[in-house]
């Protein structure tokens, strides 16, 4: 009788490995391949938030080749040093007006104010949506959300069943950054929410910067608010965290002029076909409704 080892005799049984099968290396999972022009034509899309600091042109190419059906253009003045007059901001929304006669059907003008000059800020806001323009945006860093200035626009807004876009850059009470002090922070969007829950009320890019998982959790308790999902980070599972804390429903796509991320960001997170139409197209055009600006 031929004689057998304990590591032999286990290992025929299939108790334990051979000693082949504690050396092989594991064969490599192969490479998934993502088909991303049939992804991309997949899902009709509208951009919630982006600019024409430039050429309106070069937008509404960057949108082509994405399949970006309309895209939701600014101009605010982001330098924090600049005073922001009523002649300023009624620049600005000029330049959306004749972008939007420029390229009929591909823009949806959002209303710029400084709202410390009350009396103009409510005179421009019905000039512009007169022109047609879809509501306010993106209203930068002059004045808080949660300031009292605000007020009367947001019952403009109410009555004109117009949403609100607001830059949303800091997320904690206290986070410092004394070169812009009028930055509105995600609490100040929950606080002016809780005071007019009739409001649209949309924060801006989640990925704009700061610490966006603080921002989910705080949006969490005002559940009228939106927020989109622009801006330049791109911080794997950040989409997800935004759906679990805040829901499909509340999320807008948007680029912010990240063209390429802002489609990416939603193409690899872990949502289902569902969701994503959602969040590219239904949820914003859900708030273009109200006023009849939607897509049909």
């Amino acid at each position: 009788m031929s004689k057998i080892n304990r590591r032999s005799f286990l290992a025929s049984a299939g108790v334990v490995p051979t000693l082949a099968a504690w050396d092989a290396t594991p064969a490599p999972k192969p490479e998934p391949v993502y088909d991303v022009p049939a992804a991309i034509h997949r899902y009709r899309k509208l951009d919630s938030h982006n600019h024409i600091f430039d050429d309106p042109a070069k937008v509404v190419a960057a949108a082509d080749r994405l399949e970006i059906e309309k895209v939701a253009i600014s101009v605010p003045i982001t330098d924090p040093r600049k005073e922001v007059t009523p002649d300023v901001f009624r620049a600005c929304n000029d330049r959306v007006l004749k972008a939007m006669k420029d390229f009929p059907g591909r823009f949806l003008g959002q209303c710029y104010i400084n709202p410390h000059y009350q009396r103009d800020a409510l005179e421009e806001i019905d000039r512009c949506l007169d022109a047609g323009m879809i509501g306010l945006g993106e209203l930068y860093t002059q004045v808080r959300i949660n300031d009292p200035q605000y007020f009367p626009v947001f019952e403009k807004c109410i009555a004109l069943k117009a949403p609100i876009m607001c830059h949303g850059g800091l997320a904690r009470k206290d986070y410092r950054n004394p070169e812009i002090p009028g930055t509105s922070r995600a609490d100040d969007f929950v606080e002016a929410a809780h005071r007019y829950p009739e409001a649209m009320l949309i924060y801006g890019h989640i990925g704009g910067g700061g610490d966006w998982e603080f921002a989910c959790k705080s949006l969490r308790s005002a559940p009228t608010v939106f927020a989109d999902t622009s801006g330049s980070v791109t911080d794997e599972g950040m989409i997800d965290f935004a759906v679990k804390c805040l829901g499909v429903h509340r999320l807008l796509f948007a680029t912010d002029m990240n063209f390429e991320t802002g489609v990416g960001k939603l193409l690899a997170a872990n949502l289902s076909e569902d969701e994503r139409r959602q969040i590219f197209f239904d949820n914003f055009n859900e708030i273009l409704r109200k006023r009849s600006n939607h897509a049909h």
